[in-house]
């Protein structure tokens, strides 16, 4: 009878790693038995602490602000820096304002991001052209003859494109110029020749004093950044990090090194150009002070700050090692027959440390429906009205009133007399203005693309290229993640997890002095094995890399490069399509990344519990806030319930919830833990016909 229970058990969840294997999950690395559980019933039953580079772990241990005489900074070289500076030749009326001589990064994304609008020739003119007259603290007679006071950019046609560098000149660039249209033209100029400009004054409202540029005060003897610990509930990095800007006056320079989850609690180390901690200290006294962790039935979104101090050194995205991972796995389910729980599970957790897992790009890389891929392979073959079908198309777990508009976007033409493009013209533009009113404000990409449509209906390039720049670099990750995954499990499934000649291997630069190295991306050394290679025995499968499919890496000389062609043939696209992109924003370069990832730092503990949804581990505000944990007392009658609570560290970008599939067997899916249960038969209600159609 036990063994058709778990039998049972087991197929049902077998209908939920179909889902998976759409995405190329399929493989497992050890052949141990699993166990079921509930994952992330409470937002704090998944704890994410960001390691940064030099191993020190984002934790948040005070939520005051140092005292201003004190400042903690990270080191005594700012003294150093100024002194070298002094010594530095000085040139007569070429006086340099303090704000940034120490720093070019302010120029210099002020190019970057006009380049995408203009150029980079016209935008490193008129960034140039600034910085020039910003760095002059007095014009001598003559200069202004000599120098010009603005620049003029190329004639732009579209109105809307004109419209977007006038709105950029105004939001990051306000401080030190202004701009004006003359002839079709649009013309920066420097702030302190506003007067001059023909439109000086002309949009004033009567009465109403124009801003006067804020006079720059001189910045302490200290670090240019003020770096902070971000901790948060239920709300992702982009959000929290935009609330964090809003609050500030003026421009807000703020940077971090990874994004992380909304589902989770998390902490992470930000950065913040030239600011105090008093700016942001707004966000530790709001409500909820205790923090925890709300369970999915109900909860807040909860920000807090802490840990100050100055450093010299910005964040940006990927200037970090990994992250932390405390994870409780609730109502663990070990099976029919298993008496004692910890011999069982501390054997899974030996081939978990010992074996590593298999480091598939998890779902979420594929979005909440899974289909960013789709999208991805649409663009690569130059289908954009197919990419848009799929974005616009009907979501199971939206809400009615706008999977209802998403149907009639679907249908807008089925019932079209007369088929012509005027009269298409005519319907998807009151389609989509339409299809606007009914789309929440979370959903920018929809709304992005419809707002361009309802101006110029059909014109579906131009509508995709409306969506921000990150999400349209998310569609097209995600084909090379998918093709991965794929790639990885036919490598497992079909070689097996040896290592085979014409595999590639990355390799430390100390190991490869016989010339026969490439420098892959990013600086990884990456090797093809040889059959004297496999035959010395000096590799493993934790050497084994596979490529992302891009423009610029090598592939395996073996089956597995023909694997991908085939991979690729399957969806009616080529290598080639990945560097022919039609949008120059956007690098598919590609990359390598290993097969095997394994978790450092394992620890675990089991614990019995009687309330289905009480905290189990703490959070850092729980522990500041000194908020004791409850357990069943001693001699309780009461029913309890068994929770596996793992903690383990990961490189940066790779999946926990991957980790967790190796561990416990089971699907990672939402759809399957959905259908958990948190008291009981954890996988009972699997297959039910609830929810027979996952």
């Amino acid at each position: 009878f036990f063994q058709i229970c778990n039998q049972i058990g087991y197929i049902m969840s077998q209908t939920f790693d179909a889902i998976e294997e759409k995405l190329g999950i399929s493989e497992y690395l050890s052949n141990e038995k699993g166990f079921a559980a509930v994952l992330k019933a409470r937002y704090s039953d998944f704890l994410v602490h960001e390691t940064n580079r030099n191993g020190e772990i984002a934790r948040l241990e005070s939520l005051t602000a140092p005292n201003e005489a004190g400042d903690e900074v990270e080191d005594s070289k700012v003294s150093e820096v100024e002194n070298a500076d002094s010594r530095k030749r000085k040139y007569p009326g070429d006086e340099i304002d303090s704000e940034f001589a120490q720093t070019e990064e302010i120029w210099n994304v002020a190019i970057r991001e006009l380049s995408a609008l203009v150029g980079e020739d016209s935008a490193k003119n008129a960034v140039e052209l600034v910085r020039f007259w910003e760095n002059k603290s007095e014009i001598k007679e003559g200069e202004k003859a000599e120098f010009s006071k603005f620049t003029e950019l190329p004639e732009v046609e579209e109105k809307d494109k004109r419209k977007e560098i006038h709105q950029w000149i105004r939001n990051k660039f306000s401080e030190y110029a202004v701009g004006d249209t003359h002839d079709g033209r649009i013309r920066i100029w420097h702030k302190r020749f506003e007067k001059e400009m023909p439109t000086f004054g002309k949009f004033d409202r009567p009465g109403k004093a124009r801003n006067q540029r804020p006079k720059k005060q001189k910045w302490p003897n200290r670090p240019d950044f003020l770096q902070f610990v971000l901790y948060k509930e239920n709300i992702d990095t982009g959000v929290a990090t935009k609330d964090i800007a809003k609050r500030l006056r003026g421009r807000a320079r703020l940077g971090y090194a990874g994004m992380k989850d909304k589902r989770g609690v998390t902490t992470q180390f930000c950065t913040l150009y030239r600011r105090r901690p008093e700016e942001i200290l707004s966000f530790n006294k709001s409500q909820n002070a205790d923090g925890g962790g709300g369970s999915t039935y109900g909860s807040v979104s909860i920000i807090r700050v802490g840990n100050f101090k100055y450093v010299n050194e910005e964040l940006s995205i990927g200037m970090l090692k990994g992250n932390r991972f405390d994870i409780v796995l609730r109502n663990v389910d070990l099976g029919p027959g298993v008496l004692e729980p910890k011999p069982f599970i501390e054997k899974a957790a030996r081939a978990f440390q010992k074996n590593g897992f298999i480091n598939y790009f998890g779902m979420q890389r594929f979005g909440k429906d899974h289909d960013t891929h789709e999208v991805g392979i649409e663009i690569l073959k130059g289908n954009f009205k197919g990419a848009i079908e799929i974005i616009m198309r009907v979501k199971p777990d939206e809400l009615p009133r706008t999977n209802i508009v998403r149907q009639k976007w679907q249908q807008r033409f089925d019932t079209l007399t007369n088929n012509n493009d005027e009269s298409r013209k005519k319907i998807e533009k009151e389609c989509a203005e339409e299809a606007i009113k009914q789309m929440g404000r979370f959903m920018t990409c929809e709304v992005a693309l419809l707002n361009c449509l309802k101006k110029e209906p059909l014109n579906y390039r131009k509508a995709f290229n409306r969506i921000p720049k990150h999400t349209r670099s998310m569609f097209l990750h995600a084909v090379q993640s998918v093709v991965w995954n794929e790639v990885v499990s036919y490598r497992i499934n079909k070689l097996g997890k040896q290592v085979c000649a014409g595999d590639l291997i990355q390799i430390d630069e100390m190991q490869s002095e016989d010339g026969s190295k490439t420098l892959g991306r990013k600086g990884k050394v990456i090797k093809v094995l040889s059959e004297e290679d496999v035959k010395t025995g000096t590799y493993g499968l934790d050497n084994v890399v596979i490529p992302l499919v891009g423009s610029s890496i090598n592939y395996p000389t073996n089956e597995i490069d023909r694997e991908i062609e085939n991979i690729l043939k399957r969806w009616g696209i080529e290598k080639k399509h990945f560097g022919d992109l039609y949008d120059k924003e956007i690098n598919l370069s590609g990359d390598y990344r290993k097969i095997i990832c394994k978790p450092s730092d394992i620890e675990y503990q089991i614990v019995e519990y009687d309330d289905p949804l009480q905290p189990l581990i703490k959070t850092d505000l729980m522990k500041i806030h000194e908020v004791e944990l409850k357990y069943p007392e001693v001699g309780s009658n009461k029913k309890t319930l068994t929770a596996l609570i793992v903690g383990f560290t990961l490189p940066s970008s790779s999946y926990a919830t991957v980790a967790l599939r190796e561990l416990t067997k089971r699907p990672t899916s939402s759809e399957y833990q959905r259908q958990l249960q948190l008291e009981g038969d954890c996988e009972g209600k699997l297959g039910t016909k609830d929810d027979d159609n996952p």
